[in-house]
Order: structure tokens, then C-alpha cells, then sequence
């Protein structure tokens, strides 16, 4: 439908049907005493308009001018959707002009996807026609009321909408439904869901700190209830905000792989720690069991801890390394026991004496750390260590237990840090991956590409290559003259530098019997080179045309 299409005009006492027309002072007042008090204003100011409410024949409704000229209905596919399903919910805005007609100035655009639609009827909201108020007035109060209107309506926020969404689930709306009805997709119903059901989502949805994917991200482990989690993502932003999320996630699936793996130890009875403790103070909760002895002197053994499990506290610190186990009875295998060749083989039969790759598995490995509870050494019967004999033995071994703590402390915090920096890496790796692919989606290079390519193709360059290119280029006889001559190039002349660099290994295999001898590569360098220097005044010569197939070096004359 064209911009400027207008509705006709007709007798309206024929197309509309009154729902609604707001009483008058005196018929509120004849009721007043009968009905009961609803804060509603039981008298009017004699000077307000009368106003009413009809359904009105979309055919029948006049269009004013209107101050929005520019417009293309179909750049509001969202609008035209939700008219076509639920009809017009917002009243046309009118004046009920003298002569019966229904003169619209504010609702330009609904009404005419009203139109385009093919709605029969539109509600209408009106007021009388003013008197004795000249046309130029009017159009003024018309044109200002338009340009309020659209100025001054006050959208939902994000959060607010993202909240609406979720309260619609929970009264049992489904995805579909609601992603139907408020021209959305499922998933973006799903993301503003999680929004809505989360009070710091919510609060902040307006700012422009966070996109929706993450705030659904942040809700998610609001619902978790993982304060810690919702603390990290909300300080932190931008590509940090996935960094911190992948950490997040790598500590989840680390203290999941931990309870998996200690699943066994706590069947038999042992207690098990989340995390791996302080034993260093002279008030440690825990003991580690290697420095436990029994009532002869002499150290816990294995047996006696297997004997009473129950005891004991056990934390489990997952290796660097991994084993490779017998998937059919759990027992490591040593790798060279493996059949490498049967990888990607199924079918394929192992050499004699060794295992199908099939029948092996990578597994974690995991280092069990055993401790007694502080509180339950007196009755244990064990002890930390021998009586000592004399004061001066008992000052040493006081010393060296001293010193024997602090550097099992050490080496505690120097593991932790391991463990820890390794997920950030993990983490910082996982997120790189992520941005390079998205990265690398764009339709053109970043003016950085060119130096960067070039800078890491010059000190890649083998000592010939290295030669050709100087010659060629002119910058001098050494490695640090190229990269200094790359530093200072524009954009443009680093990407010809980068040119030289990728010609040079082709230039370099082409010999003088290049006419029967060259290969693919060759062909197709020199296919390039005519096509990018014939504004050279260059073209490939008959020995040239012989190596890249399009004459038999037998037809070349060799007698011109």
C-alpha cells in the first residue's frame, strides 16, 4: 500500500457500533448514592470534551495529514504480524468533526496495516470537533499532538519485557505460543525467560553493558542459586564476560569430574574434601596420613587405612596426565602394548600379542590424598611422630616438623597455582578459539593484517627466499632491513611485500629447462604473473606458455 493511501470516507452512523461512551456528570451523580465508591471523579469541569470509544469500518475512517511522510510498512514486518493476528488493541486517536465523519490523526500507520490486512473494523477513540477554532489552529494542535504522542510514548524496558515473558510461562503459556503472539523466535523467548525470572538480569538489561545471550547467561546461575558465579559475570565485560564464563564452566566439569572420581572412595566408607587442605598450622584441622605413625613408631600403612575408612578424609587431585586403561577390565595398559596401526579400523585385527586401539581408553588420572581429622587423633592410637628422647632431640624434630610443614604448605600452593593457571589457559584458549572464528568472519582485513602477515612470512623466509626478496623489493641485504622496511610501509605496500614473500618459493623452482619440467605450482605462478603485469607490457614467452600447457615445446620453433 502506498505511503500516502487514504481512506474513504462515509456515512458513519451505518459502520460503527458504540462499546463504550463515558458518562456524564449528572448520570454518575444520579447513581452515586446507590453505588459503591471507586475513586472514580463523581463530578467533570463543564469545559472537557465528550469523548467515546466505537468500532468504526476501516473504510470509513479519513486520514489527516500527518507529519510522518517517509514510511514502508514492509520494514515493520512485526506490526503487520501482530494486526493480522490480533487486530488494532490500540485505539485510533480522532476528532468526530461536525458532519459526522471520523477525521484520524493519530494511528496513521495502524490503520493502514489495518488496510493491508484487511481488517473490517478498527477501534476509534474521539472527541467532538472544537468550535470556533480557526483551520490554521487546528492543524497547529493537530501537528503538535503527532509529534507528542510519538515523542512521548515510554516503551517497556528490557527488563521489564524479559519479566513479562517469564511471568507468561508461568502461567502456562509455552514457547511457541509466546514467540507466535509477540512475533519473536522460540530461543529468544527461552533467553528473555531466563532473563525475566532473574532480579539482577533484570536490573541489568537497560544498561549496555551486557548482551541478552549474556544476562539469560547470568540468570541461569541466579536460578543455580551460584552467588559466586553471578558476582564473577556481572564485574566483569565485553570479551571478559566469556573468559569468566568459561572458567566458570571448566570449574563446574572439574568439580564434577572430582565427585565422579571420588564416588568410590566415599561407597567404602571414606569422608571426602572439595578441597585440598591447609595442614601447615600448629591448629590444622587435618593430618596428612604419611606422617602418621602407630603406638610401635611405625608409619600408616595402606592395609591399616583400607581396615577403617571411615576414619579418614580423602581429596582427590586430578594429574596433568592421563592413563591408558583396558576398557574391559580397567587395568593400564602400557601404551606399546597398543596396535596404533588398527586406529581408524574397526574391522582390523590387532598384531599378535597387542590390543586393538578399540579396546583401549584415555582416563584421568587421580592422586588420592588421605588425611585423619585433628579432633580424632587421641583416640586413634596414632601419632604424629616417636617420643623424642631428650630436650635438645625434641627442639630438632619440633624444627624439622617446622620445617617439613612449611614445605609441604609450599608445595600445596605451588600445585594449586598450577591447577589454577592451567584452567585460566584452558579458559583463555577455549575464548581465543571463539573470537578468531568470529573474527575471521568479517568481509575485509583489519589494517593490522598486512604488517602482521608480512612481518611473521619475512622471518619465516628460508635464506634463498630471504635473497630473492630483498633483490627484488631493494631493501637492503639482511633479514631485520625487510621487517624494518615492513614496520614503515603503508597497508597497501605491506600486502605487495606479503606478494613478493608468496612469489618467491615459485620463482625459486623454475629453471631453465622450466619448459618440459614445471609442475603445477609453476603454472599457475605464472599464470598470475601475465595476468597481474600485462599492464607491463608483459606476456608469457613461447617456453613460458610451453610450461603452463598451452603449447607442445615439440611445435616451438627453434630456428626464429
Amino acid at each position: 500500500m502506498p505511503a500516502t493511501a487514504t481512506v474513504a470516507e462515509t456515512d458513519t452512523d451505518r459502520a460503527t457500533t458504540t462499546l463504550t461512551v463515558v458518562p456524564d456528570a449528572v448520570d454518575t451523580a444520579d447513581n452515586l448514592e446507590d453505588s459503591p465508591t471507586t475513586g472514580e471523579s463523581t463530578s467533570l469541569p463543564a469545559d472537557l470534551p465528550e469523548i467515546g470509544v466505537q468500532w468504526v469500518r476501516v473504510t470509513d475512517v479519513v486520514l489527516a495529514d500527518n507529519v510522518r511522510k517517509t514510511f514502508d510498512l514492509a520494514e515493520h514486518p512485526d506490526q503487520v504480524a501482530s494486526i493480522r493476528e490480533f487486530g488494532v488493541r490500540d485505539p485510533i486517536n480522532a476528532i468526530r468533526e461536525a458532519d459526522g465523519r471520523i477525521v484520524a490523526y493519530d494511528g496513521q500507520l495502524r490503520l493502514l496495516i489495518a488496510a493491508e490486512v484487511g481488517l473490517e473494523y478498527v477501534p476509534v477513540y474521539f472527541t467532538a470537533a472544537p468550535e470556533g477554532v480557526s483551520a490554521n489552529e487546528r492543524a497547529i494542535i493537530r501537528t503538535r499532538d503527532q509529534i507528542m504522542f510519538n515523542d512521548r510514548r515510554i516503551g517497556l524496558t528490557k527488563g521489564d519485557r524479559a519479566r513479562g515473558i517469564a511471568d507468561m510461562l508461568d502461567l502456562g503459556a509455552t514457547p511457541t505460543r509466546i514467540a507466535r503472539e509477540l512475533q519473536m523466535k522460540r530461543d529468544e523467548v527461552k533467553t528473555a525467560a531466563k532473563i525475566g525470572a532473574s532480579p539482577t538480569a533484570r536490573a541489568l538489561a537497560d544498561g549496555h553493558q551486557f548482551s541478552f545471550d549474556e544476562l539469560a547467561i547470568i540468570g541461569h546461575y541466579e536460578a543455580l542459586g551460584d552467588t559466586d558465579a553471578v558476582r564473577r559475570l556481572t564485574a566483569s565485560g565485553g570479551y571478559g564476560f566469556r573468559y569468566e564464563t568459561q572458567r566458570i564452566v571448566d570449574e563446574h566439569d572439574a568439580a564434577r569430574a572430582t565427585l565422579r572420581a571420588s564416588l568410590p572412595y566415599g561407597a567404602r566408607g571414606f569422608g571426602v574434601l572439595t578441597a585440598e587442605p591447609d595442614t601447615s598450622g600448629e591448629d590444622a584441622q587435618f593430618l596428612p596420613a604419611e606422617l602418621l605413625v602407630d603406638a610401635e613408631g611405625d608409619p600408616l600403612t595402606v592395609e591399616a587405612i583400607d581396615a577403617d575408612p571411615s576414619r579418614y578424609v580423602v581429596y582427590l587431585e586430578r594429574e596433568d596426565a592421563t592413563d591408558l586403561v583396558n576398557k574391559a577390565t580397567g587395568e593400564i595398559v602400557d601404551r606399546d602394548a597398543v596396535d596404533w596401526s588398527t586406529e581408524d579400523d574397526a574391522e582390523a585385527t590387532a598384531g599378535s600379542g597387542l590390543l586393538h586401539v578399540g579396546q583401549v581408553e584415555e582416563r584421568e588420572r587421580w592422586t588420592p590424598l588421605i588425611y585423619l581429622p585433628a579432633r580424632a587423633l587421641a583416640e586413634s592410637g596414632l601419632h604424629l611422630q616417636a617420643p623424642a628422647l631428650d630436650e635438645a632431640t625434641q627442639i630438632a624434630a619440633a624444627l624439622e616438623a617446622q620445617r617439613a610443614a612449611e614445605e609441604r604448605e609450599h608445595a600445596r600452593q605451588a600445585r594449586r597455582r598450577v591447577i589454577e593457571l592451567n584452567k585460566r589457559g584452558d579458559a583463555a584458549n577455549k575464548r581465543r578459539e571463539e573470537i578468531t572464528k568470529e573474527f575471521l568472519e568479517r568481509r575485509t582485513p583489519p589494517t593490522q593484517a598486512a604488517k602482521f602477515v608480512a612481518g611473521s612470512m619475512a622471518r619465516a623466509l628460508e635464506p634463498r627466499e630471504l635473497q630473492i626478496v630483498l633483490r627484488w623489493l631493494g631493501v637492503g641485504g639482511s633479514r631485520d632491513s625487510l621487517l624494518q622496511a615492513i614496520e614503515s610501509a603503508s597497508v597497501q605496500r605491506a600486502w605487495v611485500i606479503v606478494l613478493a614473500m608468496a612469489m618467491a618459493p615459485h620463482a625459486l623452482v623454475i629453471g631453465k629447462s622450466l619448459w618440459r619440467d614445471a609442475g603445477p605450482g609453476t603454472a599457475r605462478y605464472l599464470r598470475f604473473l601475465a595476468e597481474v603485469a600485462a599492464s607491463n607490457d608483459f606476456a608469457l614467452l613461447d617456453v613460458e606458455q610451453a610450461a603452463v600447457g598451452e603449447i607442445d615445446y615439440n611445435t616451438i620453433d627453434i630456428a626464429a
